[in-house]
């Protein structure tokens, strides 16, 4: 079987009809127009006009016045730790050299204490008043 006719004429075929259609354009211009149309609004609707900045300016600001602030407390603190320690070691300095200052001087005195001889004690008056 073949698709020619035995007799040399072409069989029929069917015939297929193209329309063109301009459905698919529209539908694709209908939607860039209602993406340019929300663009728009979007871009409108922009109530910045420069306030957003300036707050985002001084919170920055603000920020950067808090970090300097710690920092410098920070420092201050370990200055004051550092100021307590050497006081802490010069007080410890001054006990020590006053008990170095005050030992012999006391040494020397008692021994004297010790040579010196005890009183004795005052005798009894006779007293010879007394009826008994």
């Amino acid at each position: 079987m073949s698709n020619t006719d035995l007799e040399g004429r072409p069989l029929d075929r069917p015939t297929v009809i193209v329309r063109r259609s301009n459905t698919g354009w529209m539908v694709g211009g209908a939607v860039a127009i209602v993406a340019l149309v929300a663009v728009a609004v979007m871009v409108m609707n922009r109530q910045d006009n420069g306030q957003q900045a300036a707050a985002a300016y001084q919170q920055g600001a603000a920020q950067a016045t808090t970090n300097d602030a710690t920092q410098a407390a920070q420092a201050a603190a370990a200055q004051a730790v550092t100021a307590a320690n050497a006081a802490n070691a010069s007080a410890a300095d001054a006990q020590n050299q006053a008990a170095v200052r005050a030992q012999p001087s006391a040494n020397p005195a008692a021994p004297q204490q010790q040579q010196q001889p005890a009183a004795s004690p005052a005798p009894a008056p006779a007293n010879s008043s007394n009826p008994q």
